[in-house]
């Protein structure tokens, strides 16, 4: 549990920086190239991957199943976390990351055929007063199109979460993380048809943007690391949970590097979704198993 927690934390710094970094590049690069440059981790998997072939070789169908429906999430949850990020303010966008934990409390007692505990339910009613607080009060002041994007990431991050806990004593998680690196690839090849935007050869600060492209592939491959472990670990709802340290750490950083600032209402909305995650962490929820 202690080590899950220690995976968790340092989930939610590394991933923090990388949607930091993501925000600033996206000014620079289309959002398919910091996909791609995401999944340039699958080069580091491959031996090891290959050194395995012969326990794919009994894999059955279920098991299959599971790692080609993580890779159609992780490569949709990834692509959608990157558009919602390039059209919306950093910690709007983030919010959308975070929610995800409460729409996971509320589907495992969907799946558990139960209604929600007290702490469980006041973790429900706090997530949604400080989303309110932070986007309900401006809605109109946000593109549709980042809203739209940020919800499409609240739902395939739930899914994902979820398809993980299925994955639990089944799949490795070396061969988790190798399924979500092809899928940004992948993903990434296709959206570059669609939308290839890259800075100008005059920009005098080219070699530098190309170098912190690279460094957000190295950091969403630590991050696709760590929170695998983390997920392997943790119950699913304390996962998610943990990970919404990301909305302060990135808020503050958004402020202080991108001048862009949360009104006092927001900070208020902030705080009342970190009383979420603390009450849905001690909610009492159960270890979710292969479900």
């Amino acid at each position: 549990m202690i080590r899950g927690l220690i995976w968790g934390v340092s989930t939610s710094f590394i991933f923090s920086i990388y949607i930091v970094l993501s925000k600033y590049l996206l000014s620079h690069f289309s959002s398919p190239w910091l996909l791609l440059a995401s999944g340039i981790g699958i080069i580091a998997l491959i031996p090891s991957v290959i050194k395995r072939t012969h326990i794919y070789k009994d894999w059955n169908s279920k098991q299959w199943r599971l790692v080609i429906s993580m890779a159609l999430l992780s490569g949709l949850f990834n692509f959608s976390i990157l558009l919602s990020i390039n059209y919306l303010p950093a910690s709007i966008a983030t919010m959308f990351i975070g929610l995800s934990s409460v729409t996971l409390l509320l589907r495992t007692c969907r799946i558990e055929a139960r209604l929600p505990m007290p702490l469980e339910l006041t973790a429900v009613l706090f997530a949604a007063l400080g989303a309110f607080l932070i986007l309900g009060v401006k809605l109109q002041s946000f593109s549709f199109m980042g809203l739209l994007f940020g919800t499409f990431t609240l739902i395939f991050g739930t899914n994902t979460v979820i398809l993980t806990g299925r994955m639990r004593g089944t799949i490795n998680a070396k061969e988790v993380v190798f399924s979500k690196q092809l899928s940004k690839v992948v993903f990434a090849c296709f959206g570059l048809i669609l939308i290839s935007r890259l800075p100008a050869a005059s920009d005098p600060a080219l070699a530098v943007l190309w170098v912190l492209l690279l460094a957000t592939g190295g950091l969403k491959m630590l991050e696709s690391f760590t929170a695998s472990k983390t997920a392997f670990a943790l119950p699913p709802v304390t996962f998610r949970n943990i990970l919404l340290l990301n909305l302060p750490i990135v808020a503050l950083a958004e402020s202080w590097i991108f001048n862009i600032h949360l009104d006092l209402y927001q900070w208020i909305g902030v705080f009342f979704i970190m009383l979420s995650a603390l009450s849905a962490i001690f909610s009492g929820e159960k270890r979710l198993k292969a479900l």
